[in-house]
């Protein structure tokens, strides 16, 4: 598998866990506001742990394998950059929330941000991707990728 492939069916997943958070933002009227906000930090955590996981090897193999073709100062790969440590401060500014409005105003920001991102990603980088490494080099980050998936997959088996 070409780690083009991997990367953009692990977006499918975040794709779909935005949308919830989204739904959940309105269910959570319903709720006492102490609730509402500890309900939405804990998804929140949930998807900061996986997409945390996801930033990680994207950088690590595909943005690593693509720095020599596209350079690190100032092209796709610093904005992609930029854009992973701005989501990350979004979500830490979400966990720490001490009130609802703040924590509501902020998962929205991250959302726009992050559909954004990967948009950039989808229709830019991963064709610029096949673009510039062969079809033998992404299938060997895909194996790579599958590597640090793995211990996951193991676990969960368990």
């Amino acid at each position: 598998m070409l780690i083009t492939d991997a990367l953009l069916g692990e977006h499918g997943v975040f794709h779909f866990m935005l949308a919830r958070i989204e739904q959940s933002l309105s269910a959570l009227d319903a709720l006492p506001a102490a609730d509402s906000l500890s309900a939405l930090q804990q998804r929140i955590v949930l998807f900061a742990s996986t997409l945390e996981s996801h930033a990680s090897i994207e950088d690590e193999l595909l943005f690593n394998a693509l720095e020599p073709h596209l350079g690190i100062q100032g092209g796709p790969l610093a904005v992609m950059r930029i854009e992973h440590d701005q989501i990350t401060d979004l979500l830490g500014k979400i966990e720490s929330a001490s009130d609802l409005a703040s924590a509501r105003a902020l998962t929205a920001q991250m959302i726009q941000v992050t559909r954004g991102h990967f948009q950039k990603e989808e229709q830019a980088l991963f064709r610029m991707a096949r673009q510039c490494l062969s079809d033998d080099e992404l299938a060997a980050l895909g194996v790579k990728w599958a590597q640090k998936r793995a211990p996951l997959i193991q676990l969960d088996g368990m």
